[in-house]
Formats: C-alpha cells, structure tokens, sequence
C-alpha cells in the first residue's frame, strides 16, 4: 500500500509526564491507554492509509496486532530515532508516502485523516499540521518518505519548514480542528475536561 501512517506511542507508564500536576500516575496510564486504544480505533476505519505502530510497550503492540496492524519494537524509546527506523521498514515494504500521527488528538476522525492525505501533493511535498500554538507538529505526511529526516520536538514546525526549504520540497500548512488540539499540558487537559464527558480515569 502507498501510504504508511506511523504511529508512535510511548510505554503506558511513561506517557503524558507532563499531566502529572493534573493526573496522577495511575490516570495517566489509563489516558494513555484510551487514548491509544481510540486512536487505533479509528485509523481502522481508513482503509486508504497502513498503519504500524511503533512502541516499546508489549500491550499496545498485543493490541495492534489484534486489531491486524503492523508493529515495529521501539528498541530506543526515543521518537526521531524510533520514526527512522520504521520509516525504513515501512520503505522496504512498499510505502510510497509517509504520514506520522501521534495518539493524543482525542478529537481525531476518520474525515480528518482523509482530509490530511487529500491535502498530501500527488508527486513531492510535506504537509504539516501546526498544533494550536502554530511551534509544535501534530501529524505530518510526507512524500517521497524519505524525503526530510524528523526532527521532531520544541519547535518542531519551523525546523521542518527549514529542512524542507533547503531541500526545495514544496510546504503546505493544514490546518484542522480535530487535528490541531492534542492533550499535552495541563491547559490542554483542563479544556478537554470542560468539553468533554470522560470516562473517570482515577
């Protein structure tokens, strides 16, 4: 299939640290593990993209492959490294067009990944989805895949805008609702708290 959507999450028990003001370490294990599980969920129902989920933790790569996703053991937990080296497999295996979404965009839709891949450029190009803050990266597709190497982290937008500029592969900012919030602070969490009706983490 031509287009790859890596998914990278992290062990359970390491996830969300930066909720632990908000959460406490037992809640935000089982955030991370809704939030995993929803994800999956409805990458499944977008039969246009492959999936493989690339984690260190035994029980998310147990759920994937349950659900019939590819897996790749994250043998460094840490995310550039690990996004590489699936990258690489995800080449050797066909992937034409690479897209990476992280699990904690809890208002993701099966339209909003249909959407990104109808923004993608049919011949070369990255598409980047800004976060709220228009600093970090939420998804991204990029093709041909190997085109730029991740970087993400702090500031990860304007670093992937360079990159690609130095390169002259062409750039287009998408922006979209359910893409653009991701539960990574504890303002994150206190606006999808007043949105939302949650299944009680504690």
């Amino acid at each position: 299939m031509g287009t790859w959507f890596l998914i990278p999450v992290k062990r359970l028990d390491r996830a969300k640290s930066r909720l632990a003001a908000a959460l406490s370490r037992r809640a935000r294990i089982r955030l991370a593990w809704l939030l995993t599980r929803r994800t999956l969920r409805v990458v499944a129902r977008v039969p246009e993209v492959h999936p493989l989920v690339i984690s260190a933790d035994l029980r998310v790569l147990a759920l994937a492959r349950s659900m019939g996703m590819d897996v790749y053991f994250d043998l460094w937990e840490d995310l550039n490294r690990a996004l590489t080296a699936a990258r690489r497999y995800a080449v050797r295996h066909g992937a034409e067009a690479i897209g990476v979404l992280p699990i904690d965009l809890p208002r993701l839709s099966p339209e909003a990944i249909r959407a990104l891949l109808q923004a993608g450029f049919p011949e070369q190009g990255l598409v980047l989805v800004p976060d709220q803050r228009a600093q970090g990266t939420n998804a991204l597709l990029i093709r041909p895949p190997e085109a730029i190497p991740f970087r993400f982290g702090p500031g990860s937008l304007e670093s992937f805008r360079t990159q690609a500029g130095a390169r002259g592969l062409p750039v287009r900012l998408f922006y979209h609702e359910a893409l653009a919030f991701d539960l990574d602070t504890e303002a994150d969490w206190a606006a999808w708290r007043s949105q939302a009706s949650l299944v009680n983490l504690e």
